[in-house]
């Protein structure tokens, strides 16, 4: 269970797909830097552009990984505690979706390249339904237009759109369904400000005392092959 913008749930049908999908992605690539006979090439980087997520080393990512996957797609007796380091991480997910959608875009003349758009379209169409913004008269078998929605925020593109402007917000408005808010983006200013000040303001801002100063995991080497393994398991399994 996470706390979401939307209350406290966790995530189901295909914006659990979508999730599952974005951490088997990521996980993929950190746990690369740990094949010795793997050759990364010159421009290669694991670095989402979450600074939060991107400074922690890859044993503490792959285990924030695990704890993420576990209370998003998991019935949990508790939220996870809301924190910088695991909102970032959720970012970094998403973060890691516009890069996928960028290299589908950069793709277009290949028309059967539609992996992650559908995904994506597919997480939003979830979305309006459970929020039923699709009306109440309409039959379970009826086709879904998204231009027959009631007004919201979401603003689903074509299958085969290239606009990316409108895949980026889409993405966006994804991300929003699960983050608090985006008070991780800033962790910086409030880490190195003077305590008094930033108490100060931690205070008129209504943030958590331990928001910014949760420590991430730090799992022994001899922890890695069960933490992966688990989430594994976690992001396998057919969502709810």
């Amino acid at each position: 269970m996470w706390h979401t913008s939307q209350g406290d749930r966790t995530l189901e049908g295909a914006e659990a797909e979508l999730m599952q999908r974005l951490i088997e992605s990521l996980l993929e690539d950190l746990l690369m830097q740990f094949d010795e006979d793997w050759q990364p090439e010159a421009d290669w980087s694991c670095d989402t552009g979450i600074e939060l997520f991107d400074n922690l080393h890859s044993e503490q990512q792959i285990a924030l990984l695990h704890d993420v996957a576990q209370h998003l797609l998991e019935p949990t007796p508790e939220g996870m505690p809301l924190s910088a380091i695991a909102e970032a991480t959720v970012a970094a997910l998403f973060a890691e979706l516009h890069h996928h959608v960028e290299m589908e875009l950069d793709l277009s003349l290949d028309v059967d390249n539609v992996y992650w758009r559908q995904l994506i379209r597919d997480a939003a169409i979830d979305c309006l339904v459970r929020d039923d913004l699709l009306g109440t008269e309409r039959k379970n078998e009826e086709v879904i237009q998204v231009d027959e929605v009631m007004p919201t925020e979401f603003r689903v593109p074509d299958l085969h759109s290239l606009d990316t402007i409108a895949w980026d917000e889409l993405i966006e408005t994804l991300a929003d369904q699960i983050l608090w808010d985006r008070d991780f983006e800033m962790a910086s200013l409030f880490l190195d400000e003077d305590p008094r000040r930033s108490a100060t303001r931690r205070e008129v801002m209504g943030i958590d005392a331990n928001y910014f100063v949760q420590i991430p995991p730090d799992p022994r080497p001899s922890e890695m092959p069960s933490l992966v393994s688990a989430t594994q398991a976690l992001i396998r399994r057919k969502p709810r």
